[in-house]
């Protein structure tokens, strides 16, 4: 994407820098800068007291926004001082709302999904070998009915004692689960989730949908997954 901005004193409109009036040491069309594709091109229009880039004068240059940039001479009141960080971020801007392609961040959407649902077993399988230990109970609470010589009630007592432990034990570990799962979307989320307008992903669907249709879900952005 090609954007030039233009700079000086009468220069006006949404891609211009209207340089204050009080600048007198500035030209009426003093400069231009040309952004393509992240970079920047500063052009002096062959203005009377010209164009300085770290203090040097120049006609034409490439520019990074660290770099000091003075109109019509260095730190007079009369020149002016271009705040090129504000330029970069403004070109920056403008370039990310025209852009479309967006298939090299859809792989970091591809491995987020993946990333939470190994996790996800692996949490699942955990859930697993707990009910697991909690189901053999009551193959032990039977072993201790065989071996040791009760009273009627007090064997009634001990399996409804058996009972309550395994329903406690298993509302319990349903509550774990569902609070370790419900962090685990909250860490992947922020990657799971349109890199263009930030519409967040549900993690029942799967990045292959996502995929196949070839776009953000959202009819209001233009991001497309595969080019």
């Amino acid at each position: 994407m090609e954007i030039e901005i233009k700079i000086g004193r009468e220069e006006s409109g949404a891609n211009a820098i209207n340089v204050p009036n009080t600048c007198k040491k500035a030209g009426r069309h003093h400069a231009s800068l040309q952004w393509k594709d992240g970079k920047a091109t500063l052009i002096d229009n062959e203005s009377a007291n010209g164009t300085f880039v770290n203090g040097q004068r120049i006609a034409k240059k490439g520019v990074k926004e660290t770099d000091t940039v003075w109109l019509g001479g260095i730190g007079d009141d009369v020149c002016y001082q271009l705040d090129l960080k504000k330029i970069f971020d403004s070109c920056r801007k403008a370039e990310e709302g025209q852009r479309t392609d967006y298939s090299k961040e859809f792989e970091d959407i591809k491995r987020a999904y993946m990333d939470y649902k190994a996790e996800e077993t692996r949490i699942k399988n955990s859930q697993n070998v707990k009910m697991r230990i909690v189901n053999f109970i009551p193959m032990i609470a039977g072993g201790l009915f065989a071996l040791i010589p009760l009273g009627f009630m007090r064997m009634i007592g001990l399996a409804i004692g058996v009972v309550v432990t395994l329903v406690l034990l298993s509302q319990s570990s349903k509550h774990d689960i569902q609070e370790e799962i419900t962090e685990l979307q909250i860490k992947y989320q922020p990657r799971y989730c349109c890199p263009k307008c930030g519409m967040k992903f549900p993690f029942t669907t799967h990045w292959k949908k996502l995929e196949a249709d070839g776009k953000c879900p959202n009819p209001k952005c233009n991001a497309e997954f595969v080019k």
